[in-house]
């Protein structure tokens, strides 16, 4: 009988992979969380989230097929810093360098909120530049 929940698995998974960590990295950061947050939840070990990760599989992009008719759809962007080498000679020699940002813009079904489209850019480029690439994007746009 598994102690943990498919989903306690799923999650503390998926931080290892967003933060690049491994699997006990990945149980000090969950016990960090809930330590933090004041609760008592009990965290999958390394050794469980090992043996457990050999048959998880991620969940399957689901491919609905969209409503007929008009779709509601919610448009916004956000920046993301880009983060390498040149962030390393700043600190290190005290070299000013440029950041890089760029674009994440997103498309989203206003009814369910799954991201129906995405596209991501240099940081000058706005939002309604972005619609047609995002019409091409939609099944029958």
């Amino acid at each position: 009988q598994p102690r943990y929940s498919d989903l306690a698995i799923e999650t503390a998974l998926t931080l290892g992979c967003v933060f690049g960590m491994r699997l006990r990295q990945t149980e000090g950061l969950m016990n960090s969380v809930f330590d933090l947050m004041g609760l008592d939840i009990p965290v999958p070990d390394h050794t469980t989230l090992s043996r457990r990760a050999q048959k998880w599989k991620p969940p399957a992009r689901r491919n609905r097929p969209l409503p007929d008719g008009p779709l509601h759809v919610l448009v916004d962007s956000t920046g993301l810093k880009m983060y390498g080498a040149g962030q390393w000679r700043e600190e290190k020699h005290g070299a000013r360098s440029r950041r890089k940002w760029r674009k994440l813009h997103l498309a989203v079904d206003a009814n369910n909120g799954e991201i129906i489209a995405h596209k991501l850019t240099d940081q000058n480029t706005d939002d309604p530049s972005q619609v047609e690439p995002w019409l091409s994007q939609i099944d029958g746009g």
